[in-house]
């Protein structure tokens, strides 16, 4: 059921177009200027992976064909990538600006697969479970302790079928494992 998908949610810096936005443009020049220094500190800030993550995603692409895909600003998200050490174990890396549908059908597209041989991994149901299993592929969810409200998806509702929720990364190999051969029954 290759490829599996790995999406990351990396911090995003401050944006001062949207402080600017949001103030009716009545933000000061000192809070922009901080804005702006705690955007520099947050590009150069440590990648630091979740337990386990590295050991699952080298465990899940030593049977799959693995891809990541990840929302962002481009420049910031490649070096995320780069600093995290696990490039060499993504097939493919995606960045997107959105990630939805439509962008997930065109990425499955690039790689001539139907949304039932594509499973997601990730924690964000807004962003990554949830457009999945809108289009028919399979997902595990890993939750974050700490999720933004835009990850927040009211009405979410499971798909038992197609979806597993873990406690941990070090349990995604084994959800991954189930899925795939529940996807190999079904097609």
């Amino acid at each position: 059921m290759p490829p599996e998908a790995f999406s990351t949610r990396m911090s995003r810096p401050p944006n001062s177009k949207t402080a600017v936005a949001m103030t009716s443009e009545r933000i000061s020049a000192r809070h922009l200027h901080e804005i702006i220094q705690l955007g520099k500190e947050v590009l150069t800030r440590p990648v630091e992976l979740l337990d386990g993550i590295a050991e699952s995603v080298a465990g899940v692409s030593r049977e799959y064909q693995v891809v990541l895909i990840t929302k962002g600003d481009l420049f910031h998200q490649e070096s995320k990538v780069a600093k995290s050490g696990l490039a060499s174990l993504f097939g493919r890396i995606e960045i997107v600006s959105e990630k939805d549908p439509v962008t997930y059908r065109r990425v499955l597209s690039e790689f001539g697969l139907s949304a039932g041989q594509f499973l997601m991994v990730g924690n964000s149901l807004h962003s990554d479970i949830a457009p999945v299993l809108q289009i028919g592929g399979f997902a595990v969810h890993v939750p974050y302790p700490l999720t933004w409200a835009l990850d927040h998806h009211e009405g979410f509702v499971a798909d038992e079928d197609r979806m597993r929720t873990v406690e941990s990364a070090a349990q995604v190999p084994d959800a991954v494992h189930a899925l795939a051969l529940k996807a190999a029954r079904l097609h």
